[in-house]
């Protein structure tokens, strides 16, 4: 069986995350290099919180009622793209969005999650 391992959000998107009030439970954060420290106490407090992509989508979906749903474009080979369906009241659009098409459903649901906080929050 393959190494199946966590993916963290960005730095990039970690930082928008705390911009937009994520504050939740994580066991990693970024310095402020953007190297990850593990462990859910950090020993600095100039650090940001590093949630899993499945945490963000989550937050998104719980809080911003931002649904993220990961796809496979058949016209292209082994392509993934993701489909983004807004129903807050408080969002500035209530259009459904599609993703670029991407090598791997990790890297298209990070292009998502990224979208929906500097678009749709």
């Amino acid at each position: 069986m393959q190494n199946i391992t966590e993916d963290y959000v960005s730095y990039e998107t970690a930082k928008l995350l705390k911009e937009k009030g994520f504050d939740g439970v994580v066991s990693a954060h970024y310095n402020n290099l953007g190297g990850v420290i593990m462990g859910a106490n950090p020993i600095s407090k100039n650090t940001v919180k590093c949630p899993t992509l499945q945490m963000a989508m989550k937050w998104l979906r719980e809080v911003h009622y931002i649904f993220i749903r990961p796809n496979i474009n058949f016209l292209y080979p082994i392509r993934y793209y993701c489909e983004i369906f807004c129903y807050g009241d408080n969002l500035k659009t209530q259009q459904d969005v599609t993703t670029e098409n991407f090598e791997s459903p990790e890297e298209a649901c990070e292009s998502a999650i990224k979208y929906c906080l500097e678009n749709l929050i």
